[in-house]
């Protein structure tokens, strides 16, 4: 019987010594489809970045899945996030903005509410002017990127609210010398980049942190009730 005793103490011992970030940490199934390009899975969110554009977006820590663009005839798994960023604010040429080997931009910041502000400023004789001023969507126009198998990086980005009609979410795909699926190429070099689809975003349900102490005193009830029964039930011997 130690066997079983150990094995619901070691439960018990894992509930109350789980980390905090696992309370602390948002996940989120998502699914992107359109122009030849699907994508579904989950990617978490930690804190809200206090240094980044107002309304402060939150950090995106990681994302699996699949991604698929038959545009270029490329599917694989979504690996995990391409190199994070510090997530500075943009103040001058974008310091928190980064870039894949292949040119795409990030800073992996998501907006719950879909409000992301605009935050694309390039410098114009030494005054740093907003050249791209749509804003709205769960990501802002620098968007999230990616690895995917077989050496490629893919991103989600928001175009916004352009022109006041829905929020406009793209999709691209680069490797490490440049971008594998370009858009802007020829006839559509006048809209805004990416390949354009529907981008859906579902909160999934995580244990409350109040409820995992409760859970973890419940077990140890539990077992302290099991032991209790077991030297109840034992026979009696004569010496």
């Amino acid at each position: 019987m130690k066997t079983k005793h150990l094995v619901l103490l070691g439960l018990v011992a894992a509930v109350a010594c789980a980390p905090a970030a696992f309370a602390n940490e948002m996940n989120y199934a998502f699914s992107f489809n359109g122009s030849g390009v699907t994508a579904s899975g989950t990617f978490q969110v930690g804190s809200q970045s206090a240094n980044s554009a107002t309304p402060p977006g939150y950090e995106i820590t990681g994302i699996s899945g699949t991604f698929s663009d038959t545009n270029v005839g490329v599917s694989g798994a979504i690996t995990g996030l391409y190199t994070p960023v510090s997530y500075v604010s943009d103040t001058l040429a974008n310091p928190g903005v980064a870039f894949t080997a292949g040119g795409l931009s990030y800073d992996d910041l998501f907006y719950p509410t879909g409000n992301s502000p605009a935050v694309c400023l390039t410098l114009i004789n030494g005054v740093p002017v907003l050249t791209y001023p749509f804003s709205g969507g769960y990501f802002d126009i620098f968007g999230a990127a990616f690895n995917v198998a077989g050496g490629y990086t893919g991103a989600f980005w928001s175009n916004g609210n352009v022109g006041g009609g829905p929020i406009v979410y793209a999709a691209g795909l680069a490797d490490a010398n440049g971008l594998v699926d370009n858009p802007n190429a020829g006839p559509d070099s006048g809209v805004p980049p990416g390949r354009f689809g529907s981008f859906t975003v579902r909160l999934v349900p995580v244990p409350e942190p109040d409820s995992l102490p409760l859970f973890g005193i419940g077990l140890f009830g539990l077992a302290a009730l099991y032991a209790r029964k077991r030297e109840g039930a034992r026979p009696f011997r004569s010496i």
